[in-house]
């Protein structure tokens, strides 16, 4: 029977069964000699009898901080406030997600705590990244961020009292999470366990790890443009990463406007982070 990771404790593997039962399984010897190590999210299938994982599925991404594969949507949650607002790491976020495979979606909360001009220059960031073809919503737009979880693997990250577990109560009211880190919310304290597990949630599962609050970029300077995706007209060099180069197509668009100075600074700064 086929099913899917969702904690794993040491030797035991925690699988969600296609038939929605929750079993607790070993690895077959044969999967360790050859050295697979099952993750959180990897699709696996299960003899039900013996208790023990057969075979793990391909993968169509992996995360190595944390550790977690076949996630479908990275949630970013970007407060305007306390912590204040940042591009930054958005544009981090975006190209984790976009270089995993990852679908990204941004929610912007407390919008409510900033003034009507702040609110006008936060909408800027939303219209860009909407152009963009990314999916962008304010926290108090929870119907449609309810839809993102159905049938999905979805994680979170933000930084430290983003709102993550507001918004996660708005979504499912049944968790009741206090006001906190999501991991502390759910009973699972930073300093006790650094568990990866899969929580279902609306349909959904969703993955409750610290380590989602500050992700790893993992990725070669050169491919960075690759998921910058205004950075897609043809430069006169191939090898051109838009920085130090002249007849630089993309620099002369962030002269005439037409990619804003904030997205360019934050990909210079991405630049100096890549491998």
């Amino acid at each position: 029977m086929t099913g899917k990771i969702i904690c794993i404790n040491k030797s035991l593997h925690k699988v969600l069964l296609e038939n929605n039962t929750i079993i607790e399984t070993t690895t077959r010897g044969k999967l360790r000699n050859e050295k697979i190590a099952p993750v959180v999210g990897d699709n696996v299938d299960v003899n039900v009898v013996t208790k023990t994982i057969e075979k793990v599925h391909a993968r169509k991404n992996y995360l190595e901080r944390p550790l977690v594969a076949n996630i479908d949507k990275l949630l970013i949650v970007m407060s305007t406030s306390i912590p204040v607002f940042s591009s930054y790491l958005i544009d981090k976020f975006l190209l984790i997600a976009l270089s995993n495979n990852i679908e990204p979606i941004i929610v912007i909360t407390k919008m409510d705590m900033i003034t009507l001009k702040e609110k006008l220059e936060i909408r800027k960031y939303i219209s860009y990244y909407k152009k963009l073809g990314i999916k962008t919503y304010v926290n108090s737009n929870v119907f449609k961020i309810k839809k993102e979880f159905k049938d999905s693997v979805i994680a979170l990250c933000g930084q430290t009292g983003a709102g993550k577990s507001s918004l996660l109560n708005k979504i499912d009211a049944s968790l009741s999470l206090k006001t906190g880190e999501v991991s502390d919310s759910l009973g699972r304290g930073k300093h006790t366990t650094r568990l990866v597990e899969l929580l279902e949630v609306n349909g959904g599962l969703i993955a409750d790890t610290p380590g989602f609050s500050s992700l790893t970029l993992n990725i070669k300077k050169i491919d960075i443009k690759k998921y910058y995706l205004d950075f897609n007209k043809t430069c006169k060099y191939r090898t051109c990463v838009h920085d130090k180069e002249s007849d630089c197509t993309i620099k002369y668009l962030v002269e005439k406007g037409r990619i804003p100075k904030w997205r360019y600074n934050n990909y210079l700064k991405l630049l100096e982070e890549g491998k």
